[in-house]
């Protein structure tokens, strides 16, 4: 069942659990991530799947009125342009020697950024005090069995492009499900960009 385009969720529908909001990649640029880490099996990372790739825009957690959330969201997509996004680099959380997570980078993340503070403008009241982070537009695409030193893998990726350059035209709400073999991200409502 595909989300609604810019409504809440069903009239009466519980509170939504690990909910966030993001942006997808098209799939010309999920398939360049692919051809990138396409390489042998390598104990230290546990690597995401394709259908975890997404650039998070903020994390919610528990949001216990769906309706008035979604309404929020929609005033803060309202009227803002499709935002251009290429994925360039890589990092690490929370330091590359002691590095926890994997990522890959935007190229200049001033757009995201300002749609970011839309977002937390229009819906911080449904934030929680440990959700708020500084922003840093990535793509997770492993996570690290115990801490260790990635310096030499950032630096491999430093100025890369990762795929083309696309523009995101629609924002989506997400609610998370962790499962035994990873995370299941349901989508829930879909704001469109540019319109």
């Amino acid at each position: 069942m595909s989300a609604a385009a810019g409504r809440g969720p069903p009239r009466g529908a519980g509170a939504l659990r690990r909910a966030f909001v993001a942006i997808t990649p098209p799939p010309a640029v999920l398939d360049a991530v692919e051809r990138l880490f396409a390489r042998g099996p390598d104990r230290r990372f546990r690597w995401t799947r394709r259908d975890q790739w997404h650039i998070t825009l903020q994390f919610f957690g528990r949001v216990r009125d769906p309706s008035a959330f979604t309404a929020a969201l929609a005033r803060a997509c309202s009227g803002v342009p499709a935002v251009p996004v290429r994925l360039r680099g890589g990092g690490t959380f929370p330091r590359p020697e002691r590095a926890e997570v994997l990522w890959l980078g935007v190229e200049d993340g001033d757009r995201l950024a300002a749609l970011h503070e839309r977002i937390i403008d229009a819906a911080g009241a449904f934030l929680a005090r440990r959700d708020r982070a500084p922003f840093v537009p990535h793509l997770t695409v492993a996570r690290l069995r115990r801490p260790t030193d990635l310096r030499a893998d950032v630096d491999a990726l430093a100025g890369v492009a990762i795929g083309p350059a696309w523009r995101a035209d629609e924002v989506t709400l997400f609610e998370s499900e962790t499962r035994p073999d990873g995370a299941v991200h349901r989508p829930v409502v879909r704001y469109p960009l540019g319109r």
